[in-house]
């Protein structure tokens, strides 16, 4: 078999294949006795009638093209390890000339990343001041959590729930009609229409009243928009909210504290812990993404491809559990098809540009995953829940176990990154030099 390579752009190889002419045959032959396992030949038992009958019956073009189909792949595989490549998406196959068997391939290769100076980078952390408004707001959200209902005996105001029944009609189609159901009359509700709510301000219980809204033209509904829907209401009764006293008592039910200090104190502790969580993600994403940006690598066309298509399965399929379409999606968001394919196609281009360019950061930082880790990051995600003991054994996989080592190297990646930025960790490697590097070939990309 003769292999010869010649590299195309954007990470591509073109591979191409002669196959000597005595392998041929002999695939020939084997297609003669799969067809000769398959036909029903007189005088002969299954499997048993000579060759040339076969031949004769079938046709040795027929023979050939079942001989190639078995054949082009056996050969592909064994010539991109003879040449060395590292596919990461399947290549575009094509046989040039069947005698001699002469064949093309357009592989997708591994990109060399080019890394920027990654390492004179610098950022800071920044964590907010937790204000003394934040603690009142999320201490006004708990007693309103805990606020009760009271009836009055007077007409409906902002803020006010009520029981109603509510029959609507847009044209000849009922809109809603629903008996003794419970509405929270605020200013900004946008439901059932916008407007609604106001209609009820005035009410009194055992009052009905009757009143039209249009429906603006850029209602989310298509099939009410630009129309004057028409409503019945009657309200049964209304009630106001009480809001909890501040007090040392109400502490106690939102919590284990005995004054409302400690409530305060607690609260305060998780706004803090919350605000640096968030600016530890966001110095984490911006010192990743001016990684990115500094590095250089082409991507083949195969992958973006793939990749793409994989976005647009993943959102097909959460789609279809809600019962929506694509199509439906589409009409939704205001966007065509070639909009939807472009986004996928985006997101796929920095996906796999991050992810190529991270594991090109381990592999300059020498970054290594140890079994035990490997092992405890499996514990984490299966969890401790019924299912535990089968995504163990799933896992256990060894195709499995190398997408979690990459999950973990890629994060053990970001932290070195981060580390290096805020001046927490400032050594090299003894080997790592100073000029940017290239990221060596690798079997394929992890999409866990």
């Amino acid at each position: 078999m003769k292999v010869s390579t010649q590299e195309l752009e954007s990470s591509q190889v073109l591979l191409e294949i002669e196959v000597d002419p005595p392998r041929v045959e002999r695939a020939v032959d084997q297609a003669y006795r799969r067809f000769a396992g398959r036909l029903n030949v007189p005088g002969f038992r299954r499997g048993k009638a000579p060759r040339p009958i076969v031949e004769r019956m079938v046709g040795r073009e027929s023979l050939l093209e079942d001989a190639i189909e078995h054949l082009v792949p056996e050969v592909y595989q064994e010539a991109v390890g003879e040449a060395g490549l590292k596919p990461i998406e399947q290549a575009s196959v094509e046989v040039v000339e069947t005698e001699p068997l002469r064949i093309k391939a357009t592989v997708p290769v591994r990109p060399a990343v080019r890394l920027g100076d990654y390492r004179r980078l610098r950022r800071e952390l920044a964590v907010p001041e937790v204000t003394e408004e934040q603690v009142q707001h999320v201490i006004d959200q708990l007693r309103d959590e805990h606020a009760t209902w009271a009836p009055v005996e007077r007409p409906v105001q902002y803020g006010d729930r009520i029981a109603m029944d509510v029959h609507g009609t847009a044209g000849e189609e009922v809109i809603s009609d629903r008996k003794d159901v419970e509405y929270v009359v605020t200013e900004d509700a946008a439901r059932p229409l916008p407007g609604f709510a106001a209609q009820l301000v005035g009410l009194q219980a055992g009052e009905t009243k009757e009143f039209t809204l249009h429906v603006p033209d850029d209602y989310e509904d298509k099939d009410l928009a630009g129309k004057d829907a028409r409503f019945t209401v009657q309200v049964h009764w209304v009630k106001e909210k009480h809001l909890p006293d501040l007090d040392d008592a109400f502490a106690s039910t939102v919590g284990s504290f005995s004054t409302v200090a400690e409530l305060r104190e607690e609260v305060e502790r998780e706004l803090k812990g919350r605000a640096e969580a968030n600016a530890r993600r966001e110095l984490q994403e911006g010192v990743v993404e001016a990684v990115v940006e500094t590095a250089q690598l082409e991507l083949p066309p195969q992958a973006i491809e793939r990749e793409a298509e994989r976005r647009r399965e993943r959102l097909s399929s959460s789609l279809g559990q809600r019962g929506l379409t694509l199509e439906q999606y589409q009409q939704l968001v205001g966007k065509t098809a070639a909009d939807l394919d472009e986004e996928f196609r985006s997101g796929a281009r920095r996906e796999l540009t991050r992810e190529l360019v991270l594991d090109a950061v381990a592999e300059a930082e020498q970054i290594e995953v140890a079994p035990a880790e490997i092992d405890a990051e499996i514990r984490e995600m299966a969890g401790d829940g019924p299912d535990a003991t089968r995504l163990r054994k799933a896992f256990a996989r060894p195709a499995a176990r190398e997408r979690v080592k990459n999950i973990v190297r890629e994060r053990k990646a970001v932290e070195r990154l981060v580390a290096l930025a805020s001046g927490e960790a400032v050594e090299a490697p003894a080997d790592v030099a100073a000029e940017p590097t290239e990221a060596p070939a690798a079997e394929e990309p992890s999409h866990a």
